[in-house]
């Protein structure tokens, strides 16, 4: 028998849950490309449709297999101590904690991203795509949490048990129409961001940036709630995380011209097979390699693999393909790498050229 187990997280549409009561942009003759008047699209591509017959078809077509969950063992893994997990004013530090999620830590900011604990990537505890890696420290031991940035609402980028256990002890910055979402488990420290919109919170400069990919947390939600990557800034320390994405040549590129270049990028390398279902929404690792040319990142992470069971390519295929797209793009080894789960990165603040001015944009 074939399991559909792996489809939860990357395809919510096919799931009964409750349903967020998105807002809705306003119809005006201004409205933004990527508004419409029932929510939300993509200017490059549209709302490209992946419904379920696609989604049978290439399950039941050989050319998405199921990976071999043994390779798991395989995947370099850390635990992260509350020691390594104290912040510096001397040195900026990314310590991956799994997934997408990592804790960024600049100048005593705690700055988290996609946090999500929980063993399934799904509505219900009995079934969707489970760890087959654990987070590398305990949610109960992380650092005071300034602020969380989330990228979309499927499952495995916002998780329900991991926002309440978190609550209001923090900021939380999401896209447009999650508000009401984060309202209805009990968190109202929520601030919405259209792309291009721009807050300083808690002493950190925040930019929610474009991305391509979509929303829904159920059946009849689809591109309801807005998705974006975001920009990071404490002082002169920049970064960037893209959350889950596609790719195309116009977007990521207005990002690096606008903002860039980042002192550090998160960027996706997982969930690519195969390749004629997945390319719209997700990145492989060539096209993730291309996002950190066009956004000008001097140094990028990968994430969004070695955690979920989530598509058709093996456990340990993202950072060999990685390895492979950065040898035929001329692009030097050390400056898109992957780390261990639980690993870490320190970028000595002092080390690097100054922004020349503050970090200011107009939005189109």
């Amino acid at each position: 028998m074939i399991s559909l187990r792996p489809f939860y997280a990357i395809f919510p549409s096919l799931l009964v849950s409750s349903l967020a009561c998105a807002s809705q942009p306003p119809v005006t003759s201004e409205r933004p490309k990527h508004h419409q008047e029932d929510g939300y699209t993509n200017p490059i591509i549209g709302r490209s449709n992946k419904g379920l017959w696609k989604l049978l078809k290439a399950r039941f077509s050989g050319e998405w297999k199921s990976p071999d969950l043994a390779d798991a063992e395989k995947i370099e893994k850390k635990s992260l101590t509350t020691e390594m997990l104290l912040g510096s004013s001397e040195e900026a530090k990314l310590s991956w904690i799994g997934h997408s999620t990592f804790l960024l830590q600049v100048n005593g900011k705690n700055i988290l991203t996609d946090p999500i604990f929980s063993q399934r990537a799904s509505p219900v505890s009995f079934a969707g795509p489970q760890r087959y890696t654990q987070p590398a420290v305990s949610i109960d031991d992380l650092p005071k949490i300034d602020l969380v940035v989330i990228s979309h609402n499927h499952y495995d980028h916002l998780d329900e048990e991991t926002v309440k256990i978190i609550g209001n002890s923090t900021k939380w910055c999401v896209p447009l129409g999650l508000k009401s979402w984060f309202e209805g488990v009990g968190v109202t420290d929520v601030i919405e961001f259209d792309w291009w919109d721009q807050k300083e919170i808690n002493g950190i400069e925040v930019i929610a940036t474009p991305s391509q990919h979509w929303s829904a947390r159920g059946i009849f939600d689809r591109f309801d709630t807005l998705w974006a990557a975001w920009s990071i800034q404490v002082g002169d320390f920049k970064s960037w995380f893209a959350g889950d994405t596609g790719y195309n040549d116009v977007q990521f590129k207005e990002i690096g011209q606008k903002i860039g270049p980042f002192d550090l990028a998160m960027i996706p390398i997982g969930a690519y097979i195969p390749r004629w279902f997945m390319r719209d929404f997700h990145v492989n690792p060539e096209e993730a390699v291309r996002i950190h040319m066009d956004v000008r990142s001097k140094y990028s992470v990968a994430m969004h693999w070695g955690t979920f069971p989530l598509a058709g390519e093996g456990l340990l295929d993202p950072p060999k393909d990685l390895s492979a797209a950065l040898v035929e793009l001329g692009i030097d080894s050390t400056a898109f790498e992957t780390l261990a789960i639980g690993g870490q990165i320190r970028i000595p603040l002092d080390s690097r050229p100054q922004t020349a001015k503050p970090l200011t944009i107009d939005k189109p």
